[in-house]
């Protein structure tokens, strides 16, 4: 059964949201062994919730009560990442879903992502690199529904931006990067909000006749 829930208390839920912070990682920094770009070790994993809702919207955020588990695996000689839904999300008594396990290659200052089309949370990223490098020509904001440049045209293509604050519902992030689809997807736009050490959203807007906008995403919460 779907639950709609505020988008307060939604966004409690996600993860604390601290400025970008590029210091070498630290094993006593990740005593909960969630996922870190910065340091991909096996084992290593990151819980996502299950968000929709319109724009412009009221306020409200439809809360699925599924949840996405981000792991990193062994794969072959290198890495991987598995995605899986955990045992309870509603969404696995509508339908079967076989887990899906894609490569991961850390390099100095990117991530490849070369087989990520299975992925729920970078299947609209059409580059296979992930940058993490911190840009600094491409100033952001939030727009009523889209990520927009400073002009207002909606952040689209193979540029690397970065925008502080974001907010969902009370919850701000801060200093954050952001890309978009590549290439543009027919009627979708689509963002991966991180920083160096985790992914915190992944969402989709589609286009809805009467000009409503449906999002749609995945939030990282912290690990028990």
């Amino acid at each position: 059964m779907k639950t709609s829930i505020s988008l307060i208390t939604v966004t409690l839920m996600l993860a604390s949201c601290a400025s970008d912070d590029d210091q070498q990682p630290s094993q006593d920094h990740n005593l909960k062994n969630e996922l870190r770009w910065n340091d991909l070790r096996v084992g290593q994993s990151n819980r996502f919730i299950v968000f929709r809702t319109s724009c412009p919207t009221s306020g409200n955020i439809e809360y699925t009560g599924d949840t996405l588990l981000l792991e990193v695996v062994s794969q072959g000689e290198g890495l991987g990442l598995r995605e899986s839904y955990t045992d309870g999300s509603p969404i696995l008594q509508l339908i079967d879903i076989i887990p899906a396990i894609y490569p991961v290659i850390p390099e100095n200052d990117y991530l490849l992502l070369p087989e990520r089309n299975s992925s729920r949370l970078f299947f609209f990223f059409g580059n296979d690199t992930l940058p993490m490098q911190k840009p600094s020509n491409i100033n952001l904001q939030q727009g009523s529904c889209f990520i927009e440049y400073s002009n207002g045209e909606p952040f689209i293509g193979e540029e690397i931006g970065r925008i502080s604050p974001y907010s969902i519902g009370d919850k701000q992030y801060f200093d954050k990067r952001v890309v978009s689809c590549v290439p543009p997807f027919l009627n979708l736009d689509a963002y991966l909000v991180f920083d160096s050490k985790q992914l915190h959203i992944s969402m989709s807007i589609s286009a809805d006749p009467g000009a409503i906008f449906n999002v749609s995403g995945f939030g990282l919460i912290a690990n028990d």
